[in-house]
């Protein structure tokens, strides 16, 4: 059995609320519902379950014009889509190439396993002096693989059924 790449609309079925994405060949397309600042001087401590950052980050709110005026930085960024891995597959989150082509990198991010359910966060690293972004901007795109070999345990991790603030 070889890996190989889902169909952008065989991911969709995976995806609450699809009207909200846009369907490629290869994955889908997802916007943000949060913004949050990861501060540069911060101090993360991470220990079982203790997991935090002190300072706080700073949640980023939309304009009135509806961009995000986001200066030079490094962002923890959710998707507005909950996300249900099945457990055929691994779920990849890459940044769009338009935000690569103009110098917004996405950090290094981890695999989204077999049967995570939530609504997963990116981190960006914004190497501009600013990115003036549309909320309404698709921001990532997520494939699916297929798996070697069915998997022996699903994903029960710390981010299981994470979801936006407020829900």
């Amino acid at each position: 059995c070889k890996m190989a790449v889902w169909l952008g609309k065989e991911v969709a079925k995976f995806i609450e609320n699809s009207e909200n994405i846009k369907i490629n060949p290869n994955g889908v397309d997802l916007r943000v519902s949060e913004v949050w600042k990861i501060p540069e001087d911060g101090i993360v401590t991470i220990q079982g379950k203790d997991r935090r950052i002190e300072p706080d980050k700073l949640k980023i709110l939309p304009e009135e014009d509806g961009f995000y005026y986001l200066p030079k930085g490094t962002y923890e960024v959710r998707t507005a889509n909950k996300v249900s891995v099945p457990d055929t597959a691994v779920g990849l989150l890459f940044p769009r190439t338009t935000l690569n082509r103009f110098g917004v990198i996405k950090s290094e991010s981890g695999i989204w396993d077999s049967g995570y359910s939530g609504y997963g966060t990116q981190t960006l690293r914004i190497t501009v002096q600013e990115l003036r972004i549309h909320k309404d901007e698709y921001w990532f795109q997520l494939m699916f693989m297929d798996m070697k070999d069915k998997v022996d345990q699903l994903y029960e991790g710390h981010w299981q059924d994470e979801k936006p603030e407020g829900t």
